[in-house]
């Protein structure tokens, strides 16, 4: 040894990669703030920041903490107190980073799903859309011993029943489950592996956690803009009070933000009610896997489902004798079997969706009115009919 100390290099000669990321993450979310409103009350303005307060959760989870394809952990999107992108309470969505470098092996197992359906989706270009690359569903995969266990790669057989292709441009697989009891149900433990080599742990590495900052702060304020631009879209009822507006900004990348499925088709409308108005939805579901009515907010967060239901679906509603239901959103009890309770929300969005349907959807009737409870019914104004893009599904 010499006897020379070896010297640090001072702090402030060293480039602030990650901490001129924290700032652009925070200058983001504060854009992202200003652009909110205007609002009609103070919880109106609180739930819009618990929902930005989400988005901030999800981005840093996604693209910072669980983002590293190399060391792959799965994110579970939504819960009761984190929602976004039209989510459902009969749902849970995982996603796990992947990338055609290396391969791997998904295992998941099962819980009480009635439905499992996983997809890899790629994007060609930042900010461009995302395109399903290989998908399978519960019904042709094997279970070994109970589980399912699928091989991911570049190189797997795109005909294989028990393998998901990567293409170059791969970067998640979404995992898609339904349950038709959201109160009770059990959710699969899905786990991967990489195949290809060890993980290594130690600190992080500078650029890439900067690159992650960065994209985290992005979606977020992506995510906030496509919220609104979205609600902003969706049809109103005919001969409301409450007009859609002329000129809606739509986000660049708004096409981004969605995750395509061929499984799933949806209709839906956006509303504004009155405390004693009440809102009807009647359709005839197609024989399918499973089918739902969920409320949201008008930040697409489907309304809180810990003690009061949210969403109606195949397994729970009541059914006409011709094959028909009718589902009415209000404040108050209707004395309906199929009521979903706003809570105290007077602006919203419903969601009519078709997983896996054997006929096309046929269009469903949204009609607003006087609630029955509430007084003499006054006469039914038929809303307009909103598609969502047939089978594309973002997210939800």
């Amino acid at each position: 040894r010499s006897g020379r100390l070896e010297t640090k290099r001072p702090l402030d000669t060293l480039p602030r990669m990650t901490a001129d990321a924290m700032r652009r993450l925070l200058d983001h979310v504060g854009e992202a703030l200003e652009g909110m409103g205007p609002f009609d009350s103070a919880q109106e303005e609180a739930d819009a920041h618990r929902h930005l307060l989400r988005l901030c959760s999800a981005g840093l989870e996604l693209y910072v903490e669980r983002a590293d394809p190399a060391r792959p952990l799965p994110t579970v999107w939504m819960s009761p107190t984190r929602k976004f992108l039209g989510d459902s309470p009969d749902t849970i969505y995982t996603t796990v980073p992947v990338s055609p470098d290396h391969t791997y092996a998904l295992t998941i197992q099962p819980g009480n799903a009635v439905y499992i359906g996983v997809v890899v989706y790629a994007r060609d270009e930042p900010g461009g859309p995302v395109r399903a690359v290989s998908s399978v569903i519960d019904t042709r995969l094997e279970s070994v011993d109970g589980r399912f266990e699928i091989e991911v790669g570049s190189d797997v057989d795109p005909d294989d029943p028990q393998g998901l292709l990567l293409d170059d441009r791969s970067f998640w697989i979404m995992v898609r489950e339904y349950f038709s009891d959201p109160r009770n149900h059990r959710a699969s433990t899905i786990t991967i592996e990489r195949t290809d080599g060890d993980i290594t742990d130690g600190l992080p590495n500078p650029d890439d956690l900067t690159a992650g900052i960065d994209a985290a702060a992005d979606w977020i304020l992506s995510q906030a803009r496509a919220d609104a631009a979205l609600y902003g879209l969706m049809a109103f009822p005919q001969g409301s009070s409450v007009q859609a507006e002329q000129d809606v900004e739509v986000p660049d990348d708004l096409v981004s933000l969605f995750y395509p499925t061929p499984d799933i088709a949806y209709q839906g409308c956006r509303f504004t009610l009155e405390t004693d108005d009440q809102l009807e939805i009647t359709f005839r579901p197609p024989a399918c896997r499973f089918w739902s009515v969920v409320v949201s907010t008008p930040w697409f967060e489907s309304l809180e489902q810990r003690s009061t239901p949210a969403s109606i679906n195949s397994a729970t509603a009541e059914v006409d004798e011709d094959g028909k239901v009718t589902v009415v959103v209000s404040e108050s009890n209707p004395g309906l079997a199929n009521w979903i309770p706003l809570r105290g929300y007077r602006k919203g969005q419903v969601a009519y969706r078709v997983l896996l349907g054997e006929s096309e959807l046929s269009e469903a009737t949204y009609v607003v009115g006087t609630n029955r409870r509430s007084g003499d019914s006054e006469p039914l104004a038929v809303l307009a009919t909103t598609k969502l893009d047939g089978r594309d599904d973002g997210g939800r």
